[in-house]
């Protein structure tokens, strides 16, 4: 992957399946670039650590050392998401995810519509039964938004989204209608509407990500829409 980097995004706020305007600004369709490894003992969402839950680093730095590529490219109603990973813990479960939730004007804004989450799988719309299936059930070791590190610690997720992950909007309208009913036996709210994806790298925008990269090595398990116990690793910007 060449480096390219993004300056700037145009994010477009939808609700009910209609947008409004929050802040436009010149965007690319490219995202070419490394992502940011988080620092020693960082907590995820549900507080857990690297550091706590994963293999122990052979070299002593904590896994510090690991790297992360991203790359995305849009064309049409489409992205292309491409990330690889070198000196990761080794044969272990990731997790991809994209930013839902952020705050414009001191005003909050967003969420999973389905979960009430701040960020949801990026996975393309076909995956959201498993999805959904996985977030009622048990977990599963493979998930549209997973992939899993070889001996070395080297992994790729590459996968073709149906919507522009760069300022555009997650499909959820696109659950059929009996996921849409099972979702709502967990979370009686979920309401399938289009999602702004927030985007950080507009200036107007506040949020902690765009994408997020986590492990699963407590149990070795997505769990479908909720990313569960994880452990942070890399992210972007």
């Amino acid at each position: 992957m060449t480096k390219f980097k993004l300056t700037t995004f145009a994010v477009a706020l939808l609700g009910m399946g209609m947008a409004s305007t929050a802040a436009l600004a010149t965007s690319s369709n490219v995202i070419d670039d490394n992502m940011s490894r988080r620092g020693p003992g960082s907590t995820s969402g549900s507080g857990d650590t690297v550091e706590a839950n994963c293999p122990a680093d052979p070299s002593g730095n904590a896994w510090q050392g690991a790297t992360a590529e991203l790359e995305i490219k849009q064309k049409g109603e489409g992205s292309k998401v491409d990330i690889e990973v070198n000196g990761a813990a080794p044969n272990t479960l990731y997790t991809v995810w994209v930013r839902m939730k952020g705050a414009s004007h001191g005003v909050s804004f967003g969420g999973s519509p389905i979960t009430g989450g701040g960020a949801t799988p990026l996975a393309p719309s076909s995956g959201l039964g498993q999805l959904v299936a996985d977030w009622l059930g048990s977990g599963s070791p493979t998930s549209p938004n997973s992939f899993t590190t070889d001996a070395n610690g080297e992994g790729e997720f590459e996968v073709d989204m149906d919507f522009p992950v760069i300022g555009g909007a997650y499909p959820f309208n696109r659950m059929s209608h009996p996921d849409h009913l099972l979702a709502q036996t967990k979370n009686p709210d979920a309401n399938p509407i289009p999602t702004a994806i927030v985007n950080p790298q507009d200036n107007l925008i506040v949020a902690p990500f765009l994408i997020r990269v986590v492990s699963h090595c407590t149990d070795g398990l997505s769990h479908g829409l909720s990313p569960a116990t994880r452990e942070a690793w890399f992210q972007y910007p």
